[in-house]
């Protein structure tokens, strides 16, 4: 079928209100352990409460809010050991998708890493820090993309937007370097030492996520 004749499908008030209140979160505009309304949720937007309670829902199953009947709906927040189990999951999930995308599609792998690592070298000179966070998930992203195994890609969904708020809350002052090096591990076809240097690398961050927790 040609390209011209596809439509694209409009989307729902519930698509609508999920991206909005998943980028509100993401970015910071709703803070961690904040309680929401719904019905202050759909004042806001100016739609009615049954697109925002089915919106939350599925933020419920991306990680990103608590439902607590009886009590309410919160943003997500994570103990000092939830934050550790998170990042040693993220660590077991990103070091096994990199070790295969570095094995069997080392090229593309490279291409798209180096991409990154050239557009933070722009952004860290601008100084925009939100646009930052962006790259350094796309960057790690690319371990799965990159990846023939789809069970390391399910797995890694399960944290990929808690992941992406707490990155909002926390910038590392070393972006560029502490990603380059990794690029040039696999160029070099070191990929025992990159992933290991990357299994560091994510392990370092349990301070600051805990950190960004902690305010609120």
């Amino acid at each position: 079928m040609s390209e011209q004749l596809r439509v694209e499908r409009p989307q729902t008030l519930t698509d609508l209100a999920y991206d909005r209140l998943r980028e509100g979160i993401v970015l910071g505009e709703l803070k961690l352990g904040e309680q929401v309304s719904e019905a202050l949720l759909a004042q806001r937007m100016g739609i009615s409460k049954t697109p925002i309670r089915e919106a939350l829902v599925r933020l419920k199953i991306e990680g990103l809010v608590d439902i607590h009947p009886q009590r309410g709906t919160f943003v997500f927040k994570l103990t000092p050991e939830q934050v550790g189990q998170l990042c040693r999951y993220r660590a077991m999930i990103e070091t096994a998708a990199l070790r295969e995308a570095a094995t069997m599609n080392r090229a593309e792998l490279l291409k798209r890493m180096q991409m990154h690592v050239d557009e933070m070298v722009i952004t860290e000179k601008a100084g925009d820090v939100d646009r930052l966070s962006r790259i350094d998930m796309n960057f790690h992203y690319e371990f799965l993309a990159c990846c023939a195994n789809p069970y390391l890609r399910a797995g890694y969904e399960l944290i990929r937007y808690q992941l992406t708020a707490l990155r909002h809350r926390s910038p590392i002052p070393n972006m560029v370097d502490s990603h380059q090096v990794l690029v040039d591990a696999i160029a070099h076809g070191h990929i025992d030492e990159a992933c290991a240097q990357l299994h560091e690398h994510v392990l370092e961050n349990e301070g600051r996520y805990i950190a960004a927790c902690d305010v609120m």
